[in-house]
């Protein structure tokens, strides 16, 4: 009689159901990163130009991969860090660490602005990257509950495609003003933003932090990974996906509008139909609901078609059109993907899945365009174009041929 009464108190001191998009925390942090993310673009502009400018283009596109080197070097002992020290903390740390490096690269560019400054800034930020990255994966699930996880993801998604698109354009505006030292110093401002947003935050308590060696975290991380059915099969359907996905999108645009002369224009036109159906699904996402392995396999199955009649586009409008396409079925493959995933990790392991998962997506996109750039020297622009639609096909009969996915509910 006592555990029934307990347990009719317990329902009727629930929460009411709410949308993520009504949760003053997760709102808090959404902002920040947006406000961050903002910073980014902002400072990339500013390091390509500062590059081009005081060197070439080619050694401008060598300092952009700088960065991107320590951050998929260290990204996965960042995740073992993440979950030994937990996320909030870090991700405080690393804004610091960043803001405190643009001020001083912003006070150095006034004075005597070199590459050694570009390198060592960029330095820096791939290894903060490192630890923010998992970090980022492993906290928002810890500020909402289970049913509000895929809400989550799509605003996540939605805002941060909104800061990416308002970014660069901002980072010319800035550069034109301040050149680099105006430029970093915004971007010091926008950490200062994002660790303000941080500190405010009083994420879920979780289980006592891993304080096994990194090493042995690591390893314990990607044993877990492995088991895990579900979890397994998200990881192979994010790459390959990716896979047929990246190439196609970046450098196969390029190539499809030089063979039709279309240009530069045509090349912009195609993405900003991407840009266009990928804000709207995710906006739409954050309202539908659906059975996610299904839906999964229907947006990866669409995409790949999508990806395929890219190439076969006679005009830029019809490009344009299925570009819109798959920027509309991207929206949903990539929040379930992320939402499933947060929900079926436990939070022990939350940073070193994540950063699995991160370096699956980022550290795919050079080797993407490359094998793309590569299959279109060999095979052609057609067959090139539908090996990357098959992967995407395959994704899809992975959704429907593993079973903990095809019936996995996103709530």
């Amino acid at each position: 009689m006592t555990t029934t009464v307990g347990s009719a108190a317990a329902e009727t001191a629930a929460p009411p159901r709410r949308p993520a998009y009504r949760e003053p925390g997760y709102l808090r942090y959404i902002g920040g990163q947006a406000v961050s993310t903002l910073g980014d673009q902002v400072w990339y502009v500013a390091l390509s130009w500062s590059a081009v400018r005081l060197a070439s283009p080619g050694l401008a596109g060598v300092i952009l991969a700088v960065s991107s080197v320590p951050r998929l070097i260290l990204l996965l002992f960042g995740g073992a860090i993440v979950d030994r020290y937990g996320p909030r903390r870090l991700m405080i740390g690393s804004d610091l660490v960043r803001a405190a490096v643009s001020l001083a690269a912003a006070a150095i560019a006034l004075a005597r602005p070199g590459i050694a400054l570009l390198v060592v800034v960029a330095l820096v930020f791939g290894i903060a990257d490192a630890v923010f990255l998992p970090a980022a994966g492993a906290l928002a699930p810890r500020l909402l509950r289970p049913d509000q996880l895929t809400g989550g993801a799509a605003l996540n998604t939605l805002v941060a495609r909104i800061a990416l698109t308002i970014g660069a354009p901002l980072g010319g505006l800035l550069v034109a003003l301040g050149g680099l030292s105006l430029a970093s110093a915004v971007n010091a401002a926008t950490f200062i933003v994002s660790v303000a947003a941080l500190s405010g935050l009083r994420p879920r308590e979780t289980a006592a932090a891993v304080r096994e060696p990194i090493g042995r975290s690591l390893r314990d991380g990607l044993r877990y990974l492995g088991r895990h059915p579900l979890l397994r099969a998200l990881l192979a359907v994010s790459l390959l996906a990716n896979l047929g996905f990246v190439g196609p999108m970046n450098v196969g645009l390029a190539v499809v509008a030089d063979r039709h002369g279309w240009g530069a224009g045509g090349i912009g036109l195609m993405l900003a139909g991407f840009g266009l159906g990928a804000a709207a699904s995710a906006l739409l996402m954050t309202r539908l609901t659906v059975r996610s392995g299904p839906m999964m396999a229907v947006c990866a199955a669409v995409q790949g078609a999508a990806v395929f009649a890219v190439v076969l586009a006679p005009v830029p409008a019809v490009a344009a059109a299925v570009t819109a396409v798959a920027g509309i079925t991207s929206g949903p493959l990539a929040v379930l993907i992320s939402s499933l995933s947060q929900r079926h990790t436990d939070d022990a392991y939350r940073g070193r899945v994540s950063s699995v998962q991160t370096l699956a997506n980022l550290g795919i996109t050079p080797l993407a365009v490359a094998v793309m750039g590569a299959a279109v020297g060999w095979l052609g622009i057609v067959p090139a174009f539908g090996a990357s639609a098959s992967l995407e096909l395959a994704a899809a009969v992975i959704c429907l041929a593993v079973p903990s996915l095809r019936t996995a509910a996103r709530h």
